[in-house]
């Protein structure tokens, strides 16, 4: 539903405090079922039912003493999710009454996960409460799920070493920063990119008609003197840019830029999250959809992304410096090369925080509309990070507050958006367990309160609703992207 609430504090407020977690009980118990069950097939049981056992226990008991740590339940839902898998084999053990057990014990666990997760989140003002069904919390619990594979994948997964260099580099970056100018003046950070020259093809390939791979070379350079710059131009890789491309033949039409999550990067994932049939056949749109710095072709790591929410301060400003520098080149290209009409950006979580700071540098869009937006990336990185990794960069003097100083030059929320009142729009899940409902009720209040759907979902959910697709119908049609309809 589509709500416009009295202009508050551009902070978020809960408006209640979480009720203690009586729900923890079932995945407490079920982790020491499967524990003495493991207990009982010797070493072939405790090879399967330990890990599950484990994480349930111990989460469990962990949400029931201490209360409102969100990392609990993305470890809840990896041991639930074991469970259910791992509930298969115990037949060879246990037999099949106990392995039928044990797979519902278990799906409950995960279904109490995400019901745990929605329940101890508290609610900024303005959010319409989340209705928690068993569906509802499922979906929930398969968003801890994502998290904590995000978190496990990261590299590397504890800063471990790496926490002094972090932390002398972010001293020397703040003290440059300040003399710069840029704490204060944000914008100043940011750099005109040059004119988009030559643009080649790649050897990617989908069976999308019109799909195109686009390459050109980024150009994109830190600050010299800037710390983390000749680490950050190590990357080969990501020095080259890529971009997806669909394109309906005969004369110039619209353009969309879509910016992928975290995590993607590939044709077939990309493609497929933007839902072609809807944005490039039925409203009839060329597709752009750039591949983020350090992901897909451009990737540092064995993983996608993997150098995001790593904790490594200097490598997340250049990796949003350079987004929005590809983009910014792009954009321009758009309008001469392509002859294009109008262009309009649209994001997903990773990709919502790259459009919404891509609309404060960039005044040649049209409109931008943000789904479940991860605007800020210093909050999210100390509310999902392994404690261990926080307590070295804290060793190290790294703190969230010095964290979030540094990354002003690339926060939304530090930045005025060009596009107008009118080509703002926000679409946001009110039970989203990779990126809260604050992220995308703090953007709200920041943009002056523009057009923004609350959905009763989780992160995934946006094109694929009719929520969703209203939203994006109706910012299109009235920012003139689109036609309007008859």
């Amino acid at each position: 539903m589509e709500r416009r609430n009295p202009k508050q504090d551009t902070r978020p407020g809960p408006i209640a405090p979480p009720g203690w977690p009586l729900a923890a009980v079932v995945p407490t118990g079920v982790g020491a079922l499967w524990l003495w069950w493991a207990a009982q097939g010797g070493a072939l049981g405790v090879l399967v039912g330990g890990m599950p056992g484990t994480l349930l226990l111990a989460t469990g008991l962990s949400n029931l003493l201490w209360a409102g740590d969100a990392r609990i339940f993305h470890f809840m839902s990896l041991g639930a999710l074991l469970g259910m898998l791992l509930s298969f084999p115990t037949v060879l053990v246990l037999g099949p009454a106990a392995a039928a057990a044990l797979l519902v014990l278990s799906a409950a666990s995960f279904v109490a996960a995400g019901y745990l997760a929605i329940g101890q989140e508290p609610i900024p003002e303005g959010v319409p409460e989340p209705r928690i069904g068993p569906g509802m919390a499922a979906r929930a619990a398969e968003d801890e799920f994502s998290m904590c594979t995000i978190v496990l994948t990261t590299w590397p997964l504890s800063v471990g070493g790496r926490a002094a260099r972090i932390g002398r580099e972010l001293e020397e970056a703040l003290v440059i920063f300040d003399e710069k100018g840029w704490l204060e003046n944000p914008v100043g950070y940011h750099r005109e990119p040059p004119l988009l020259g030559e643009v080649n093809g790649g050897d990617h390939r989908h069976p999308e008609n019109g799909f195109e791979h686009l390459t050109f070379e980024s150009s994109y350079k830190p600050w010299v003197g800037e710390p983390g710059r000749d680490r950050w131009l190590s990357y080969e890789r990501n020095r080259t840019a890529h971009a997806w491309a669909l394109r309906h033949p005969g004369e110039p039409r619209p353009w969309l830029v879509c910016l992928h999550g975290i995590r993607m990067g590939s044709p077939r994932a990309d493609v497929a999250f933007f839902r072609p049939d809807y944005l490039h056949r039925e409203l009839g749109l060329n597709l752009l959809l750039p591949v983020l710095p350090i992901h897909g072709p451009r990737r540092v790591g064995p993983v996608s992304g993997d150098r995001i929410l790593s904790g490594d301060a200097m490598d997340s400003l250049h990796a949003a410096s350079q987004a929005v520098w590809d983009a910014r080149r792009l954009v321009p290209w758009l309008r001469r090369n392509e002859g294009a009409p109008a262009v309009g950006v649209i994001g997903h979580s990773l990709g919502g925080y790259v459009a919404a700071l891509l609309s404060c540098l960039e005044d040649g869009l049209d409109c931008v509309i943000v789904g479940n937006p991860a605007v800020d990336p210093s909050r999210l990185f100390w509310r999902n990070a392994l404690s261990l990794a926080t307590r070295y960069l804290k060793t190290a003097g790294v703190t969230e507050e010095k964290m979030g100083a540094l990354l002003r030059p690339i926060s939304p929320l530090a930045l005025e958006p060009l596009v107008g009142h009118g080509g703002r729009a926000i679409f946001a899940g009110v039970a989203d367990r990779v990126v809260p409902a604050a992220e995308a009720e703090t953007l709200w209040r920041h943009w002056e309160e523009p057009r923004i759907v609350w959905y009763q979902g989780t992160h995934r959910d946006f094109l694929g609703t009719t929520e969703g697709k209203t939203l994006v119908t109706t910012a299109l049609r009235d920012a003139r992207v689109t036609q309007p309809e008859g």
